[in-house]
């Protein structure tokens, strides 16, 4: 095998990347340009943990759409909250719960409790139940604990607002004790938009931290703050920087969109490497951005669930194979059953592939209408503005990295 190796070839050769999972969503650098502000806002919100722990229960919300440094802000402040409280030797937790993914209460209630209380059971207990549990534990520990919960408009959407209302009254039956627990809930648009009660969103006109589309030279300061972890030096122009920073930026192409400027880099850089070339130039860029849609990044394709992927494979399948705008329900079940078998999944029923259609529908990668009069009616799926034949090979990259659930 080595001889095979040695014949031209070399793993070394031709790299560009320094580390490339500093292109990834989920990687939080110690410098969040652009960001200093409202991560200075949200650490006012929660110095009280530090100061006087348990004093008063906080709740932020922090708004703002994709890729505008919500996720990345918050985590990095639980960090410094965490390293904060240990050096004045304060007990305090950060947990952070993707909603998008874990849209139940129940789910959502275990995250936190098992932030906790780490070998709590599996089953057997209500949501309710694993509150009061992680509220006891932190009780018994006198610990304290910030609990964030991403896109939580999917959670509302899905299961309505009893969770959140839940959370915030977790500890009314107790009569003046500590304040334990405080939340972050981070959401693409105005909790005001979501129909919520009083009791659920009172404090979203005071405790909110707006986080708005990043600019092209706001994004370019943030690539060039990212390439010296991720590339080689010298792999990267300046000139591929300033275009990928125009293409993403709310004031040039796009729509200031962080994420979306990061996988831009990320894709050009993968390329560079296939085509074993030294520099990512413009030119690259340009490939990589006309092959590339906002809606197909990484990221939010790796939160759809297993069968929302091969759901999605399904329709974009049947799309390129007959040519059509639109395909029928009937049509796209039939390729989904064979889908899973090709990746050994048992194929849902037809209620549970609705409901997946309905939810891929709101998360914008589908759009259905419905035909037909007296003698019957046909819903019809099909995609906007996304190439059906790219839309089959991001889904099935992200499925042979096993990330769907």
């Amino acid at each position: 095998m080595a001889e095979g190796l040695s014949e031209g070839f070399s793993f070394s050769q031709f790299k560009v990347f320094r580390d490339e999972g500093k292109l990834s969503p989920e990687y939080v650098p110690s410098s969040l340009p652009h960001r200093e502000a409202q991560l200075k806002e949200l650490s006012g919100f929660f110095r009280v943990f530090l100061e006087a722990p348990g004093s008063f229960f906080v709740k932020v919300w922090l708004v703002g759409g994709v890729g505008t440094g919500k996720t990345a802000t918050s985590k990095r402040l639980g960090y410094l909250l965490e390293r904060e409280a240990r050096r004045r030797g304060v007990d305090v937790r950060y947990v952070h719960v993707n909603c998008y993914k874990d849209r139940t209460f129940f789910v959502v209630a275990k995250r936190i409790a098992q932030r906790v209380l780490p070998s709590i059971p599996e089953r057997g207990f209500s949501a309710q139940e694993l509150l009061e549990m992680a509220w006891k534990a932190l009780e018994d520990q006198d610990a304290y604990l910030v609990a964030a919960l991403d896109e939580v408009d999917y959670m509302v959407k899905a299961v309505g607002e009893a969770p959140l209302y839940a959370l915030s009254r977790v500890s009314d039956e107790r009569l003046n004790v500590p304040q334990r627990l405080g939340l972050m809930l981070i959401s693409r648009s105005h909790p005001s938009t979501y129909g919520l009660s009083e009791s659920v969103s009172s404090s979203s006109a005071h405790n909110l931290v707006r986080f708005e589309p990043y600019t092209s030279s706001q994004l370019l300061d943030i690539l060039e703050d990212r390439v010296p972890e991720a590339f080689v030096e010298g792999a990267v122009t300046k000139e591929a920087l300033s275009l990928i920073a125009d293409l993403a930026g709310v004031d040039g192409h796009g729509s200031g969109d962080a994420r979306y400027a990061l996988e831009l880099l990320w894709r050009a850089g993968r390329l560079a490497e296939a085509r074993r070339l030294r520099r990512i130039d413009p030119e690259l860029v340009r490939e990589v951005y006309a092959q590339t849609h906002p809606l197909l990044s990484r990221e939010d394709l790796y939160q759809l669930t297993r069968h929302e992927l091969l759901l999605l494979l399904s329709v974009a399948r049947v799309l390129r194979r007959t040519c059509k705008a639109y395909g029928t329900t009937g049509e796209v079940e039939r390729e989904y059953v064979d889908v899973c078998r090709a990746y050994s999944e048992a194929a849902r029923r037809h209620t549970q592939v609705w409901l997946m259609i309905r939810r891929l529908k709101e998360a914008g990668y589908l759009h259905t209408k419905v035909t037909g009069g007296a003698g019957g009616r046909t819903t019809l799926i099909g995609l906007i503005d996304v190439q059906a034949s790219l839309l089959e090979q991001r889904v099935e990259e992200v499925l042979k990295t096993g990330k769907g659930r």
